[in-house]
């Protein structure tokens, strides 16, 4: 599933090429890919213009005035230039042509979406409602992280929580877990208050990396431009399992927690506390 660095790439291609840009087609493929339906979905965006792209955890939101579109990508959703205009299908399951010959593919959207919702209406969105502060925000401090870690919850299992911390998937939890020097298992109850400052400069840290090198390509990711993320290449613990680590040369293992896969150095994480 696309994190908040590939959505942060996402919505910046989508800007790019399109805002300022009125749409002159939308269609989608089928009625549960937007909360419009089939045909409401062209009505409610054919000539209105693109006035801005943001986040929300891992949704993208369009800005089209007096509509917001809400796009969810899900596992293996994508969003594509095309060439020129394509009836929508099962692969490109949303399609919006703008001025200018843009046209934007929302692919794959099997299990995601693309809603449309009043300006007023879109903080009620069901996960929106319910999301943590974005870490990028003013209240992502490391005195909110001392509040929210005083539970006897794992710390990734905390980390993987939306309602926690917005926009965190099982390849960044592991990532800044390591980075931090914290074992994925620690109750997280049992963080010292330094530790849970390397917490917090981890995950700003990776994240800010991960968007300057475009994202994780693993399988299906690749931005609007179909470009392959970097940010594999500076991965030092996910997917490494029987690889040494590269702070200390321990070999990688791969655990189950919080129900995901889960990669950790057992020297450089260790669980003493």
């Amino acid at each position: 599933m696309p994190e908040l660095p590939e959505v942060t790439v996402i919505s910046q291609n989508i800007r790019t090429l399109a805002c300022g840009k009125k749409v002159l087609r939308a269609a989608a493929f089928r009625p549960d890919v937007s909360n419009a339906g089939v045909e409401g979905f062209g009505k409610r965006l054919v000539g209105r213009r693109l006035l801005g792209t943001d986040r929300r955890g891992k949704i993208i939101l369009l800005d089209f005035g007096e509509v917001v579109g809400v796009v969810h990508l899900v596992i293996s959703g994508r969003v594509r230039k095309l060439p020129g205009w394509q009836e929508p299908d099962r692969f490109n399951t949303a399609v919006l042509e703008f001025e200018g010959g843009v046209v934007l593919a929302f692919a794959k959207l099997w299990l995601g979406y693309f809603d449309l919702y009043a300006p007023e209406e879109v903080e009620k969105h069901p996960l929106i409602s319910r999301l943590g502060p974005d870490p990028f925000s003013a209240e992502f401090t490391p005195e909110y992280l001392m509040k929210a870690f005083a539970r006897k919850a794992s710390i990734k299992g905390l980390l993987l929580d939306q309602s926690v911390v917005a926009g965190l998937g099982n390849i960044y939890v592991d990532e800044v877990l390591h980075a931090a020097g914290v074992h994925p298992t620690r109750r997280a109850n049992t963080l010292s208050p330094e530790e849970i400052q390397r917490v917090h400069t981890a995950t700003r840290d990776i994240l800010r990396r991960a968007i300057e090198f475009k994202g994780t390509t693993f399988d299906s990711y690749h931005d609007a431009f179909g470009e392959s993320g970097r940010f594999q290449d500076q991965l030092r613990v996910f997917t490494r399992a029987g690889k040494p680590c590269y702070a200390c040369g321990e070999e990688i293992t791969k655990l189950r927690v919080a129900g995901r896969g889960t990669y950790v150095c057992p020297a450089c994480q260790t669980l003493l506390r």
